[in-house]
């Protein structure tokens, strides 16, 4: 296979519904069938195992929506993208649908590698009595992403999330009584990336804390990295988390779209 003869094209596609409960893997399965289904000519990887030549940004969480996913697929013929598009979208569930599609430089740097800014949103539910009072969760907010690390559980293994290289800002707002809304601008790179859901739990230890709730023995505790599904200290009730931008960080700070205009 010539790489030079190969044509680079990159979709943006949204994960929502139930089919945000898909693992990575899971998922990279479900767009490969996607694309066979559209009958783009993909290219196929050499060696003892081929397989479709594509590439993903970044995992989610699972459980953790998103507006902005993204592939790249190398193709073998040259197809118009809205042509490749229309395709994808017939073979997509709605849950997984396509938004966009465009051409750029086979030779440009990998999704995961470019990706580098992420914005996120968590729509919060607040138990019925829960302490509501928003200036001290912000104060809790603002003294949590002023620590050094959150140290988190995966499995049996102890991990720690570095807050300085991976949170540019958290921004907290009520919506109302009982319902807050969470905007965080995150930063990832090879030494790791920002973990929403383990802020938010962290978060939510710090304030069944300072509402006299039961606190963890030890002020540096792990939290479980386990999807929001039930809330341990009785703060929140529900959490419904998204990605809802990612991004280039060029050298000068300036955030580029994956997709340029055009392409």
């Amino acid at each position: 296979m010539n790489e030079e003869n190969l044509f680079r094209l990159r979709v943006e596609y949204v994960k929502q519904g139930r089919l945000r409960y898909l693992g990575h893997l899971e998922l990279i399965h479900t767009v490969e069938r996607i694309v066979r289904r559209a009958q783009l000519p993909y290219a196929v990887t050499q060696g003892f195992s081929p397989h479709m030549k594509i590439a993903f940004s970044s995992a989610l969480p699972v459980g953790t929506a998103s507006d902005c996913e993204w592939y790249d697929v190398f193709l073998t013929a040259y197809v118009p993208a809205p042509r490749a598009l229309e395709a994808l979208a017939a073979a997509s569930p709605a849950d997984l649908a396509p938004r966009r599609a465009g051409y750029v430089d086979r030779r440009a740097a990998a999704l995961t590698a470019a990706l580098t800014r992420a914005r996120y949103r968590a729509v919060l539910a607040l138990e019925e009595g829960a302490p509501s009072d928003e200036g001290r969760a912000r104060d809790a907010l603002v003294a949590l992403c002023a620590a050094d690390g959150i140290p988190y559980l995966r499995g049996k293994k102890t991990k720690t999330m570095s807050l300085a290289r991976t949170l540019v800002s958290a921004e907290l707002v009520a919506r109302d009584a009982l319902t807050w809304e969470l905007a965080l601008d995150t930063r990832s790179s090879a030494e790791g990336a920002l973990r929403p859901e383990v802020l938010i739990r962290a978060w939510e230890k710090a304030l069944a804390a300072a509402n006299g709730g039961a606190a963890p023995r030890d002020a540096v505790a792990a939290v479980l990295a386990e999807p929001l599904a039930v809330a341990p200290y009785g703060i929140f009730a529900h959490c419904e988390i998204a990605r809802i931008s990612q991004n280039i960080e060029d050298k000068r700070g300036i955030l580029v779209e994956p997709l340029p205009l055009g392409a």
